[in-house]
């Protein structure tokens, strides 16, 4: 390994005593591979166990909590105790090198398809929105507010009994537990909505049930991260910015994570506010300051952009595309072969990469990944 890389395997101790022992790890990625009954696919098993030796930290794709919270065809789902067999057996596989297997949870909310729904509808914090391929929401009662919560609970506690390390709330990406802090999604006029403080009740909610079931079912080991993304513009307007995440940050580390992971398309991102002359990772990882752990995903291809994030403020970076596309990335950077690394898939790697084949297509359909030759999947 090249002296310029050593920071990577650097050892991380988590507040809560457990000990990883790189700054690498697995970006959560939907696969839409699962079976049709929700069950996680052989086509899976093959592809997590390839990608297990990549760090310490692997983050699964997001599984549905609730049934009226299906966002992906193909999406796995924890609200059927019949998964849990194959459930466990992905904790397996993704823990196979030693590494910490982590369960992302997730409800679409609006995000939802309603064609994979019972009710063949979505539902959400408000009914905003719609349009003539989709309508709009249905608002959500109180009484299913409190059920969703109750949802990532139950969720919590079979990712425990599964054998995973941890599990991560993802409140990112527009779903449902983002949909309650935007302004712009969220109109309610209850207690889950109107005031900012009132709009953040929903994910500290969420976050105090996840707390409440790893404390009474597993270890202290047992690691709780939470995903965010750190501003929300859009045609529709503003839904919340930087400032906000910064509160919404310390209100999550005093509830209790143990890592916080920002969701960008390139570390080096700043944010919307032109006035603010610092990057989105430097400005949280100084709110941060140290008290959980930063977990970055955003452009990282080479070994030198994983250092570029440790520097820009990450304790950990993790990747996605990029392991899409060289699942042996970390063995070539301890080896020193790092010049080595596909950042593309050449034709003699195609079908070589334990890709299930409903990702392939959308790897191909949006070149989620450069392919350097066009192939019929």
């Amino acid at each position: 390994m090249k002296p310029q890389y050593k920071a990577l395997f650097e050892e991380i101790t988590l507040p809560n005593g457990v000990m990883l022992n790189d700054r690498l790890g697995v970006a959560p990625m939907t696969t839409y591979s699962g079976n049709p009954d929700g069950t996680v696919s052989d086509e899976e098993l093959v592809y997590y166990r390839r990608r297990s030796n990549i760090g310490s930290l692997f983050i699964s794709a997001c599984i549905a909590v609730s049934e009226n919270g299906l966002a992906f065809p193909g999406q796995f789902v924890a609200f059927n105790e019949d998964v849990m067999p194959r459930l466990t057996r992905l904790a397996t596989e993704m823990k196979a090198n030693g590494n910490k297997a982590i369960l992302q949870m997730q409800h679409g909310g609006r995000q939802g398809q309603p064609d994979l729904i019972a009710a063949n509808e979505t539902v959400a914090p408000s009914a905003v929105g719609g349009s003539a391929h989709k309508p709009a929401p249905r608002e959500l009662t109180a009484e299913e507010i409190t059920n969703i919560i109750c949802d990532f609970g139950e969720t919590t506690r079979r990712a425990i009994e599964a054998g995973f390390d941890g599990v991560e709330i993802h409140g990112a990406n527009t779903y449902l537990i983002q949909q309650f802090v935007s302004e712009m999604t969220n109109r309610r006029e209850d207690e889950w909505g109107g005031s900012f403080e009132n709009r953040l009740k929903f994910p500290l909610a969420v976050l105090a049930e996840v707390k409440r079931v790893a404390v009474d079912y597993a270890s202290e080991e047992f690691i709780i991260g939470y995903r965010v993304s750190p501003e929300e513009y859009s045609e529709m307007g503003i839904g919340y910015t930087i400032e906000e995440t910064k509160i919404l940050t310390d209100k999550l580390i005093a509830g209790g994570i143990h890592y916080l992971h920002v969701s960008l398309m390139d570390f080096k991102k700043r944010p919307h506010n032109e006035e603010i002359n610092r990057g989105i990772v430097e400005i949280l990882s100084q709110q941060i300051s140290g008290r959980v752990a930063f977990v970055v995903v955003g452009s990282v291809t080479k070994p030198e952009d994983a250092i570029a994030a440790l520097e820009e403020g990450a304790d950990i970076v993790v990747m996605g595309r990029q392991v899409l596309a060289d699942p042996e990335w970390t063995e070539k950077v301890k080896q020193g072969k790092e010049g080595e690394i596909y950042e593309n898939v050449p034709k003699e790697r195609i079908g070589k990469l334990d890709i299930p084949g409903p990702l392939w297509e959308k790897i191909v359909q949006y070149k989620m990944v450069e392919v350097e030759e066009s192939v019929n999947v």
